[in-house]
């Protein structure tokens, strides 16, 4: 930027230049989705099918492990989020989460691919286990990482690209759980070739075949572990967590956690928003957690399970940026919507697919990617919407809490989905490890890619039409907390008070005087000649300073943290003078 260009910016426009992303961290957030959400992703599409027919656990004791495990998500998200809550180190508030977490996961994740030898109780306990650990360290990891997102602008617009761009990679994240995760089982797995020859319905894989399968779901475990390490080495050092904002977090009064909480779930826009979620995260999750068996049984298209799925997800990330489009447009309600009630004649084909018919398969699986797009970014921009209306109505800033309710919730719909799978499959008469399954299993996997989707569809679109929070209403809860910030900022100049930096040093926050800094200030500036640097009269107002500011230690020299905004000390001047 040219000089006179600098010299002409306003306060105003430089808060505006401070609250812009750039694109590389947008992008190194997006890539954060590549670790414990992409885990997750692939656990929710090949869970199943890997615990049935590999591990050989019978469906019932699957639904056991998957309700139990979810049963401890609701108590790992209080602890996590009470934990998250009281962190404040100098490497930020969620940083330390987000990496921590991050390793962790790799070691249970590859173990949770281990086929032990224990017998059936001992590999249900076993996976009962992992399935705990794996909760606990994916509630760690995923909520102060959605998070995030809060403390790296306060622009909502600037959150809502963030949160783009990791939705896009969520969608990426399972095209990669599924690329490589599918694509090395099924180069591993002889079992869909040996199935293909069999007519007999009492007729097993054998022996060699499973063991095979299981060196299979290993190798892709593993290659999806390094991806996982490289994704969170990108959030950690590309993802900058403003300290300002942090500090702001820090210095709100300290309620009882478990006080806040409650006011959290009753706040009527955030009550919307969750049932939102869990509906349509629960329609999503039972397409994913069914497909793969729904494609290999009900439309006896054993060839193209991976290739449904790859094209279903990359759909899903093709018609993203044209929903972000339209959320602009037509605002978040409307679209969601639109989209939600364009998906009903889609379930309902699922219902009527003629077995073997690709050409009927490919088109409803790429227009169902269509409309995926919206439940898979939409909800969670709701949920940063609904921090900031209630810390317009309150003055409180609970984000974390809403985060961990926003994904307590997701958590739910996918333990439902994946429990609702199994039981329906016992009903229907699944065998485990049986290659051709009695035709009541075709009929059960349709109604669950048909009518469930469709009344978990109605009953969100309700509580959708009754969310409060619209374009209008944004944009004014956008107002009012940049009147909220800027009359703190005079209140704390008026008391003689400026923040600190989060520094270790200076967990002791100073009492500066503002009439004594902004005097240091004048006699630095008294022996720079503006007129020949910037072309200015000598009495140049503070704000053209900004050039020469970074030529300055206000750390050493006035008692300043090095990245305090000079527009601070602007409100300051101008609210002592």
């Amino acid at each position: 930027m040219a000089d006179d260009e600098k010299s002409a910016m306003t306060p105003a426009d430089d808060v505006e230049v401070k609250q812009k992303l750039t694109l590389r961290e947008k992008l190194c957030y997006g890539v954060g989705m590549l670790t414990g959400p992409m885990m997750i992703d692939v656990l929710g599409i090949y869970c199943n099918v890997f615990l049935v027919e590999v591990a050989q656990i019978p469906p019932l004791f699957v639904s056991a492990i998957v309700f139990t495990s979810r049963f401890w998500d609701v108590i790992a998200n209080l602890i996590v989020a009470k934990l998250i809550d009281k962190t404040n180190t100098r490497w930020g508030r969620m940083m330390p989460w987000v990496l921590g977490a991050g390793i962790l996961l790799v070691p249970v994740y590859f173990l949770l691919w281990y086929v032990p030898d224990f017998g059936t109780n001992g590999k249900v306990t076993y996976y009962f286990v992992l399935y705990l650990a794996m909760v606990l360290l994916q509630t760690s990891h995923n909520v102060p990482y959605r998070t995030l997102a809060m403390y790296m602008s306060e622009d909502p617009k600037e959150r809502d690209a963030a949160t783009l761009f990791r939705s896009l990679f969520e969608m990426v994240a399972i095209v990669a759980g599924v690329a490589i995760h599918g694509q090395i089982v099924a180069a591993f797995d002889p079992r869909l070739e040996q199935c293909k020859n069999v007519t007999n319905g009492n007729s097993t894989v054998t022996l060699h075949s499973l063991e095979k399968a299981e060196t299979g779901y290993m190798v892709a475990a593993g290659s999806l572990c390094g991806v996982a390490i490289l994704a969170t080495a990108a959030v950690v050092f590309g993802v900058r967590e403003r300290k300002d904002i942090v500090q702001e977090h820090a210095d709100a009064p300290d309620e009882p956690f478990l006080k806040s909480m409650k006011e959290a779930i009753i706040f009527r826009p955030n009550v919307d928003c969750l049932v939102v979620c869990f509906c349509f995260e629960m329609a999503m999750l039972t397409l994913e957690g069914t497909s793969a068996l729904f494609v290999q049984y009900s439309l006896d298209l054993v060839d193209h399970v991976q290739n449904v799925l790859l094209v279903f997800v990359i759909s899903v990330v093709f018609f993203m940026p044209v929903v972000d489009v339209l959320v602009e447009k037509f605002g978040k309600r409307k679209t969601f919507m639109v989209s939600s009630l364009a998906s009903i004649p889609l379930y309902i084909a699922c219902q009527f697919l003629p077995a073997r018919s690709v050409a009927a398969t490919y088109p409803v699986v790429i227009l169902l990617g269509f409309i995926g797009a919206s439940p898979v970014f939409i909800p969670w921009t709701m949920v940063t919407d609904v921090v900031d209306d209630y810390r317009v109505k309150t003055g409180k800033q609970l984000d974390t809490i809403f985060f961990s309710l926003s994904l307590f919730a997701f958590r739910l719909a996918a333990a439902v989905a994946l429990g609702l799978t199994a039981i329906a499959l016992k009903i229907g008469g699944y065998i485990t490890g049986y290659c051709v399954q009695p035709a009541e299993v075709g009929s059960t996997l349709r109604l669950l890619m048909s009518v469930v989707p469709i009344g978990l569809t109605l009953i969100g679109l309700v509580f959708l039409w009754r969310y409060p929070i619209t374009t209008e209403r944004q944009q004014r809860n956008k107002a009012a907390l940049e009147e909220m910030k800027k009359a703190k900022n005079q209140e704390e100049c008026k008391n003689g008070k400026l923040p600190s930096s989060n520094d270790e040093k200076q967990q002791n926050q100073r009492l500066l005087d503002v009439n004594s800094i902004i005097d240091a200030i004048d006699e630095s500036a008294r022996d720079t000649d503006y007129d020949a640097d910037f072309a200015l009269s000598s009495d140049v107002d503070l704000s053209h300073l900004e050039d020469s500011a970074r030529d300055t230690d206000y750390e050493t020299d006035f008692g300043l943290a090095s990245d305090v905004d000079l527009t601070l000390l602007k409100d300051c001047k101008e609210t002592t003078l």
